[in-house]
């Protein structure tokens, strides 16, 4: 047995030494009978860089190997190349090299860019076989190829004419093409990604990787491709394709595809992302299905006819993030393009949905025709758990909600109106929640408790009744939602509330900082600086208000009773009234919010009968320290126009403040006020720590961050200074100057200091809260006060601070830091 396996290894190491001496010696003719079959085939030349002959590179065929291919297209005018690669092995077997019959059976491209195209005027770069070609076995050298494989191939397809383009690559695909006179028939089998396959402006089947068993007969004399049952397989789910393309003159299509042991996301897969971005991540389990046809010219003139059948039996769709998924759904669908073949005549139909989100049911139906103007029949029942339904599809605007609600809508009418003013036909519908909680995006305080009916009635919607909570604060209303299906589905649509609204008890300490747009935060997390207060400029509000209690920092008031109103970015009320502070309060007037960083309210305010300790408390001294709720007693009724404004985050201006008061003030009481200590000369001090004083009367001016004072006569109970003459400023710094006038009884100086008018004591009132000095003075030349007030004429002349005296007075009272002497009778001073 050694011997013999020897005498065989010897003979065929015999063979192949010979086999490999005879190419070598042959392979200039072999390529030479090469290159003339390739022209006998070929309508365009091909170049390489150099051609070798090998037995290793496809054994156990031979092969000529091509370098650096590099093939013309079929087009005379075309510079973009068909075919670049970077090694084309044409293999034959060693039988047919011994019989002298040299038939090309396999052709390897590897590592290349094949790029098929069609101009605009239909003509093809790829028609590169002569027609004419045959294969007999009376010829010396033919082309017989059982074998195409590419290894590392980039393949396009562009068509100018048609706007279409499909792009894959293919990392080792096989095929086989047999030439049979006119016909050649191609089997493609193996792995491939495609890039896109890209319609007009959407792309399809966009970076998926697929397996492809594709069978195809291309008649060339009569210029027509007929696919037999064909598969390609997108991950578990098989689509199968067969039918006929005519390309002898405008195309005719007469193809079937349908889908096995498909899913959602294989669906999807077919589809552009423009339709499908909101859906990609959702799965699918159970059986969906479709199938269809396309039947018809293709051209640019004409459409095919399209009809697709689709849908699900028994299924599940879930989103592996959200956790949460609809079960037992099933629908049928119906989609064609119409007799038309247009989008006008196109119809969607889906019936007979059902299914269950978190075990409440829902049931439905829609019927979508003309695609360019489109008219929809929408039906819809279903039972929510509001927690299960955001979790399964997100809402952006709400973070999280809670609680149950059902909802039936009906919507019969073109788009277009539905998204405008439908009538009470074409829109209706009902929504009932019970104990709904919803934490918005742009809300600081969740709404709770929600529990009510609204009605859908046209483009309004009808709020029956609604209660609820934001925050501490509670509400209850009913009214009417003008045009709000045009304002949630069309921008730049107005909306208008009309409403009655009650509440036990308004908390503005959050429903002030209770609206935060995330687009307005400040990154440390406050309201936002940089966005201001936005108040959308569509929105119409006519809202009437009743509220038991509200609350604001120290403000505790009750029986709130009014009518707010929003138009074209400014609030405004005809009045507004609420118990407060021991006494009544009212508002009316107008707030403009058209800036967002600067708002102007223009407002008459007044009260009745407010006791001047708990409004001094009630609004915190009003910023200033120098007379407080401590030092005041008695009751105020007053009025006041102003001018107010306001930055974004609701904080006054007050360099831009003006405003005009007119106060009176009835059996009022002044308490341990320090500047009166300072006249003991004219009371002892346990009197002037106690002035009562009847009633006074005053009109009050701000402007410049000043409040002017007019003079002012108060009657008191001091004997010695039974009336008294004030007048001066008071700065929102805090800045002090006031002019005090007392006349004096008679007997208090002595004769020749006494005028016709009688002796007057005048004292000035200057410095800081924390530090003034009460001094005499000799004269009061007069100025007048600050210009026209918001709401009334000239204001009446106010008095200057004094000038400085020629003379020095005679002495001055500064802030004791220690508890001054008591002055010794019959002393006095000289003015």
């Amino acid at each position: 047995m050694g011997r013999i396996l020897k005498i065989v290894g010897l003979t065929l190491l015999s063979l192949l030494l010979a086999a490999g001496l005879g190419l070598w010696l042959g392979q200039d003719w072999l390529i030479g009978r090469f290159v003339v079959a390739l022209n006998q085939h070929l309508t365009v030349p091909v170049r390489a860089s150099r051609l070798d002959v090998s037995v290793l590179d496809q054994f156990p065929r031979l092969s000529i190997t091509l370098h650096d291919v590099v093939m013309q297209g079929s087009l005379p005018t075309d510079t973009t190349r068909l075919l670049r690669a970077r090694r084309l092995y044409c293999a034959f077997d060693a039988l047919d090299l011994l019989s002298g019959h040299y038939r090309i059976r396999r052709l390897t491209l590897a590592d290349g860019q094949l790029l098929l195209r069609r101009d605009a005027a239909g003509q093809a770069n790829y028609l590169i076989l002569k027609a004419d070609t045959t294969t007999s076995s009376e010829q010396p050298f033919a082309l017989e190829l059982r074998g195409i494989r590419l290894e590392r191939v980039r393949a396009t397809y562009t068509d100018a004419a048609r706007q279409q383009f499909f792009a894959l690559q293919t990392p080792d695909l096989r095929a086989t093409v047999r030439l049979a006179g006119p016909h050649v028939e191609v089997a493609v089998t193996g792995p491939a990604r495609i890039e896109t396959v890209r319609l007009g402006s959407d792309d399809y089947f966009r970076a998926k990787d697929v397996r492809m068993n594709v069978l195809l007969d291309v008649d060339r004399a009569e210029q027509l491709v007929s696919i037999s049952p064909s598969t390609i397989a997108v991950g578990s789910a098989s689509y199968s394709v067969s039918g006929t393309i005519d390309y002898a003159k405008a195309t005719q299509l007469d193809l079937q595809a349908a889908a096995r042991q498909a899913d959602v996301q294989a669906v999807l897969a077919l589809l552009p992302p423009r339709l499908t971005q909101r859906l990609a991540g959702y799965r699918s389990q159970g059986q969906v299905y479709f199938e269809g046809t396309v039947r018809g010219e293709w051209s640019e003139q004409r459409n095919p006819a399209v009809e697709v059948r689709f849908g699900c039996r028994q299924a599940s769709f879930f989103h592996p993030e959200y956790r949460q998924q609809i079960e037992a759904v099933s629908l049928k669908g119906h989609f064609s393009n119409g007799i038309g073949r247009t989008a006008r005549t196109a119809v969607l139909t889906l019936q007979q949905v059902r299914g269950q989100l978190a075990g409440r049911p829902f049931s439905g139906s829609m019927r979508l025709k003309n695609l360019a103007q489109p008219t929809l029949q929408l039906a819809l029942q279903a039972e929510l758990d509001v927690a299960r339904a955001l979790k399964f599809f997100p809402v952006a605007a709400v973070r999280a909600g809670v609680g149950e609600a059902s909802l039936s809508l009906k919507l019969n009418g073109p788009l277009a109106v539905l998204r405008q003013r439908p009538n009470a036909r074409q829109a209706s519908g009902a929504l009932t929640l019970r104990g709904v909680t919803l934490q918005l995006r742009d809300f600081g305080q969740p709404f709770s408790g929600l529990t009510g009916q609204l009605e859908l009635r046209g483009a309004d919607v009808a709020v029956n009744s609604l209660q609820g909570r934001l925050g501490n604060s509670d509400f209850r209303g009913r009214g009417t939602v003008r045009n709000a299906t045009g304002w949630a589905l069309g921008p730049g649509q107005p909306l208008r509330i009309e409403a009655t609204v009650t509440s036990q008890l308004l908390d503005f300490n959050q429903l002030l900082y209770a609206y935060q747009p995330a687009g307005s935060q400040r990154s440390g997390g406050s309201a936002g600086a940089a966005g201001g207060l936005r108040v959308p400029g569509r929105l119409v509000l006519d809202v009437g208000l009743q509220a038991r209690q509200v609350r604001y920092r120290r403000l505790r008031g009750r029986q709130l009773i009014g009518t707010l109103r929003l138009q074209n970015q400014v609030f405004s009320s005809p009045g507004l009234r609420l118990m407060a502070a021991g006494g009544q309060l009212s508002v009316r007037g107008t707030m403009d919010a058209r800036q967002p960083q600067l708002l102007k309210a223009s407002t008459v305010a007044s009260c009745q009968q407010v006791p001047l300790d708990s409004l001094f408390f009630v609004f915190e001294d009003f910023g200033q320290r120098f007379l407080t709720s401590r030092h005041l007693r008695g009751t105020l009724t007053a009025s006041a126009e102003s001018d107010t404004y306001f930055d974004g985050q609701l904080r006054p201006l007050t360099d831009r403040l003006e405003a005009q008061v007119k106060a009176t003030v009835r059996q009022g009481e002044l308490l341990n006020f320090e500047p009166l200590q300072k006249l003991s000369l004219v009371a002892d001090r346990a009197t002037l720590r106690h002035l009562r004083f009847a009633e006074l009367q005053n009109n009050f001016y701000i402007q410049s961050q000043t409040v002017y004072i007019p003079e002012m006569e108060i009657r008191s109970n001091v004997r010695a200074a039974a009336l008294i003459r004030v007048t001066g400023t008071h700065t929102f710094d805090q800045q002090l100057d006031y002019h005090v006038r007392i006349p004096l009884l008679p007997g208090l100086l002595p004769r020749a200091a006494a005028r016709a008018d009688g002796p007057t004591l005048r004292l000035g009132i200057k410095g800081t809260e924390s530090n003034f000095v009460v001094r005499y003075e000799t004269g009061l030349p007069g100025r007048q006060a600050p210009g026209r007030s918001p709401a009334s004429g000239p204001a009446p002349a106010v008095p200057a601070a004094p000038a400085t005296p020629k003379t020095k007075p005679s002495w001055e009272l500064k802030k004791p830091d220690k508890k001054p002497a008591e002055p010794q009778p019959g002393e006095f001073f000289e003015f």
